[in-house]
């Protein structure tokens, strides 16, 4: 079982500071599903992206595996979501990440365990507090 997050799409005009937990926030900043004209071109970034390969006997959903470690699992479903499993890799989590917001900026990760939305930014700074936290980061 790996670290289970979401990309959700955010409503234009959403005032949000990173990280945000949802249920603190004055209105709901999340907006519906991605509409399918998006899905498709967020599922050929997906499907372009350095190591990943479509997933036999899964629709619509990517593995992408780096040779340094880590393994990302990437499922569009049918009614607009992306939702994301990683298994030591949240570093390919925040690059994908980084990469989907060339096509749909209004957009966060969301770590629905947690109910808090994050930009690069904050996920970055949470991810390197978690490898302190566990012992893989290595002071200098």
């Amino acid at each position: 079982m790996g670290y289970e997050l979401s990309i959700v799409r955010l409503k234009k005009g959403a005032k949000v500071h990173f990280p945000a937990a949802i249920d603190a926030l004055d209105k709901n900043p999340i907006a519906g599903p991605f509409d399918a004209k998006t899905r498709v071109r967020l599922q050929e970034a997906v499907s372009s992206f350095p190591y990943a390969k479509k997933m036999l006997g899964v629709k619509n959903c990517y593995e992408i595996e780096a040779p340094g470690g880590g393994r990302l699992e990437v499922l569009f479903t049918t009614d607009g979501g992306l939702f994301l499993e990683s298994q030591a890799g949240l570093e390919l989590t925040l690059a994908l990440f980084m990469n989907l917001r060339s096509i749909h900026p209004d957009m966060a990760l969301e770590d629905p365990q947690r109910g808090v939305l994050h930009d690069s930014i904050s996920f970055d700074t949470w991810m390197c507090g978690q490898e302190e936290q566990h012992g893989f980061f290595q002071a200098a």
